[in-house]
Order: structure tokens, then C-alpha cells, then sequence
């Protein structure tokens, strides 16, 4: 059983996740938080954030110095360099028995090899969650699902700590983590993108971007209800599950004179909606003379 009383917790970045993470490991009994970023200013959010009991140590060395657990709470490029840096600053330490890990969602632990090579059990957990600022991600962690990566040590803890977080762990094998991320970034940023899309059609018809996007959020949130009680392909609807092409024809030829940007964008999709729809209704990619002449694939 992990006792977290005896547990002295590093953050190594005051960005969203590191600080959401300090906000939120505060609040569990450990023997003390330490929170270090090399830039002070950014960690003005901690210092100011109501009942949050962190220490800000000056350096890295002071951080890491007693740490049992230290997450490299940076941007994925730096991770290794710093994984480096703390591996210097601990130089003759015996590591082993010492925990650290990063939260990228697209590194495995192999990133964190110095430090392994010195004792120390190594992992990843990432948070499968779109957190654009810390307030959103104190908020959005907690429950959310993390995936974890690396040395079976670690396993006990990460459990605990997402426990604590009443958040569920996945396993990952290091071999699977690039289309683990992959997945996140079709879901979460290429969601993004394509709602910049409908806004921008709309914009075609003169209405302005802000009450475009506020016309366009029920119309979002009936899909993801309809994905909460539903497969996707149950959730599914519009003109292809019901084989209208001359819809999406009408689709074609009006993006074909007014936004030629995004002709390409639309014919995959909607090729990638008559292969789901296929399973739902029966339709097939014949039934679309509009998409024919644009197949990719067999449906």
C-alpha cells in the first residue's frame, strides 16, 4: 500500500500540466510538494492560487535533492536534456528506489534512460485530456483517464496517485504510444480544427466567426450526447447515413465555388462517413456518384 505521507513530490515546470498537477497533489496528504521552473515569473499562478501548499525551491538541485518522486513536467523536446541536467545535479547519487516520470503523451520512458541507468524507476503517465489552461486543467484532470508507460515499479504509484485523482489508468506498451497519441490528436486538436472549418463555411454566408461558433455549440453538443449514449456508429447522422447524395453533391459544388480550401478536407470525410454509415444503413460508396470519381478506398 503507497503511503503518500512518506512520499516528497518534485515538479519540474509550472506550465498547465505541471501546475494543474501541483494544484492537485497538494490537496493529498504527501510529505511536501516542490514545484521549480527556471522561468520564476510563471510560477506567479501557484503563489497566487488559494490553498495551494507548495515549495518553491531556487534550484533544480534544491528541488530534486530529496525527492522520491519527480515528474519533468516540460515540453517534450526538453524532456531528455533535463532528464540529463538531473541526472548531473545528482551526480554519485544512488538512484535506485527513486521514482521519476513525464507526462508527455507521445515519448515513452525511454526518454528518461539517464536516469534509469542510475537506479532510478522510470515511467510515463499521461493525462488524456485537451488542457489549454491551468484553470481548465485542475479542472480537467481530476477523473480524467492517464495512461501509463514504463518500469512495472512504478505501477503501485501511478495507480494511487490517479486513484487519488479519481481518474482510471491504462496500460500502455512503449511500442503503442505513438497511435495512442495519435488517436488524442485526431479526437481532441483535429476536432478542433474541423469546427474551424464550420465556422468558416458559416462566414460564407456572412455570419460572423463569434455567433457562427455559438450557433454551431448545441449542434456539437447533440453529437457528443449522442456519442455518450452510442458507438459512433449508432451516433451517426446526417445525409450520408441516409444515402443523399444529391446532397453531398450540393456540398461538392458549392465548397468547389466558394471555398476551394477546403474541397479535399470534405471529399476524405465524407468518404470515411460512408464507411461508417455502410455499417449502419447499408449505403455504399456506388450510391455516392458525387464521391466515385474522388475513391481512395473500398468501402
Amino acid at each position: 500500500m503507497i503511503d503518500f505521507a512518506e512520499i516528497k513530490v518534485a515538479i519540474i515546470g509550472s506550465g498547465r500540466v505541471g501546475s494543474a498537477l501541483a494544484v492537485l497533489l497538494s490537496r493529498q496528504p504527501f510529505r511536501e510538494i516542490l514545484v521549480f521552473d527556471c522561468d520564476p515569473e510563471k510560477l506567479d499562478v501557484l503563489k497566487n492560487w488559494p490553498e495551494v501548499k507548495v515549495s518553491l525551491p531556487a534550484t533544480l538541485q534544491d528541488a530534486v535533492a530529496g525527492a522520491d518522486l519527480v515528474f519533468l513536467a516540460v515540453q517534450d523536446r526538453y524532456i531528455q536534456d533535463l532528464a540529463r541536467q538531473i541526472r548531473h545535479c545528482l551526480a554519485g547519487t544512488d538512484l535506485t528506489g527513486r521514482f521519476f516520470a513525464h507526462p508527455s503523451g507521445s515519448l515513452t520512458s525511454a526518454v528518461l534512460r539517464p536516469l534509469a541507468d542510475s537506479g532510478a524507476v522510470t515511467f510515463s503517465l499521461h493525462p488524456l485530456q485537451s488542457l489549454a489552461d491551468v484553470e481548465g486543467a485542475v479542472a480537467g484532470l481530476a477523473g480524467s483517464y492517464f495512461s501509463f508507460e514504463g518500469d512495472e515499479r512504478a505501477l503501485p504509484l501511478a495507480e494511487a496517485m490517479v486513484s487519488s485523482l479519481a481518474g482510471r489508468l491504462v496500460r500502455l506498451k512503449a511500442a503503442d504510444k505513438a497511435l495512442y497519441h495519435a488517436a488524442a490528436v485526431v479526437s481532441s486538436n483535429f476536432f478542433i480544427v474541423l469546427e474551424e472549418m464550420a465556422i468558416n463555411l458559416m462566414r460564407g454566408i456572412g455570419v460572423d466567426a463569434e455567433t457562427a461558433r455559438q450557433m454551431l455549440l448545441p449542434l456539437i453538443r447533440g453529437s457528443f450526447e449522442n456519442l455518450e449514449r452510442a458507438a459512433p456508429v449508432e451516433a451517426l447522422t446526417g445525409p450520408i447515413v441516409r444515402g443523399d447524395d444529391a446532397t453531398v453533391a450540393a456540398h461538392i459544388a458549392t465548397l468547389a465555388e466558394k471555398c476551394p480550401e477546403y474541397l479535399a478536407a470534405y471529399r476524405l470525410l465524407a468518404r470515411l462517413n460512408v464507411e461508417l454509415a455502410a455499417q449502419k444503413s447499408g449505403v455504399d460508396l456506388a450510391d455516392f456518384p458525387s464521391l466515385v470519381p474522388y475513391r481512395l478506398f473500398s468501402v
